[in-house]
């Protein structure tokens, strides 16, 4: 199953931005770009937690943003899949940066739900 990715706030002026990822590889994604402050084994971490940290880009390990990041463990989460919510501050800019760092390293783009 595909690992899938969206920017999951609206688009404009705001306080918070939000990118969403959800799949089997999102926790292995994270990992590529997020550093908490404390660190700890994925497998430690308990779903439904919040860790602060950075979000930087692995190529020149620029920082991108201070963050904090949710973490949903499957099949206890809103997909049944593993999710993590990555909240940075607002503005477009901030949240496109990570939902790109988050495509250069494994997930895929999110597209609309067709209902028929």
């Amino acid at each position: 199953m595909n690992t899938i990715v969206a920017i999951s706030t609206a688009p404009g002026i705001g306080g918070i931005g939000i990118v969403r990822m959800s799949g089997d590889n999102c926790f292995n994604i994270l990992n590529k770009i997020f550093k908490a402050k404390n660190e700890e084994n994925i497998e430690k971490i308990k779903g439904y937690t919040i860790k602060y940290g950075k979000i930087f880009n692995p190529k020149d390990n620029q920082i991108v943003d201070e963050v904090l990041v949710s973490y949903f463990k499957a099949p206890n989460s809103y997909t049944t899949e593993n999710v993590c919510e990555i909240n940075s501050h607002g503005g477009i800019i901030v949240v496109r940066k990570i939902l790109e760092l988050c495509l250069e390293n494994g997930a895929i783009l999110a597209e609309p739900r067709r209902i028929y």
